[in-house]
């Protein structure tokens, strides 16, 4: 059994873009996200219902990646936590929370930490603090913590694959970390070695650079994971 959960993401930039999307694409997903910061706030708000009722059998990630994390979408804090707040009501399976750009989002929704990845996100490299930045968002007891960071060197990704195997060992499986770029590739499958539990995959285009198709991921990965058991 593949033990690494493959999520892809869907990227609508209008409305009418849902009409398109065909729900067999994603047969053998594990997980949908949302990447909702393609469209405006009021549109995210007329599609909710939509996506939701569409994706109704899936397990769905909601997402608003902002601009200062490489998204597509900025908005207050207000902004941001009040629209979080109206998706919420449509029972995603987890939200995505930007810690380091909106963590005063995470204090106002407490009561869903089951649902709440908290993420970070680094265009630019592999922060030497990355370990402390690690710990210090375990240590807000959400589902899950997601880094995603820019190597310049081997020994980058390297080192992100150590760190991430030395959380797992001491914390669980709680950790999902990537290096972007054709550089970090070997991040995206190698769940089964540094404790990585989720990877990101594309259907079409590309949602974070580096990022592998869902056909090679899925062949990658059974090849890798298929005499693994969880």
């Amino acid at each position: 059994m593949r033990r690494t959960k493959i999520v892809v993401p869907v990227m609508l930039t209008e409305p009418s873009d849902l009409e398109r999307v065909n729900i067999n694409d994603y047969e053998d997903v594990d997980l949908i996200e949302w990447r909702a910061d393609f469209l405006s706030e009021e549109d995210i708000l007329i599609l909710a219902p939509q996506f939701f009722e569409k994706f109704k059998d899936f397990k769905v990630l909601f997402t608003l990646r902002t601009v200062r994390e490489g998204g597509n979408i900025q908005l207050s804090e207000k902004k941001y936590l009040a629209l979080l707040q109206k998706i919420l009501t449509y029972n995603p399976a987890y939200i995505d929370i930007e810690y380091f750009t909106h963590g005063r989002a995470l204090h106002q929704l407490g009561a869903f930490a089951d649902k709440i990845v908290l993420s970070y996100h680094n265009f630019e490299e592999v922060p030497t603090d990355l370990t402390k930045r690690l710990l210090k968002m375990h240590q807000e007891k959400t589902a899950y913590v997601k880094v995603a960071v820019m190597p310049g060197h081997e020994c980058d990704v390297l080192d992100l694959m150590q760190i991430t195997r030395d959380l797992t060992l001491e914390y669980g499986e709680k950790f999902i970390t990537m290096a972007m770029g054709e550089l970090g590739r070997l991040t995206r499958i190698s769940g089964y070695l540094t404790g990585s539990c989720w990877t990101f995959a594309s259907l079409t285009a590309e949602s974070a650079p580096g990022q592998l198709s869902l056909q090679h991921t899925r062949q990658i990965l059974d090849l890798l994971e298929s005499d693994l058991t969880e």
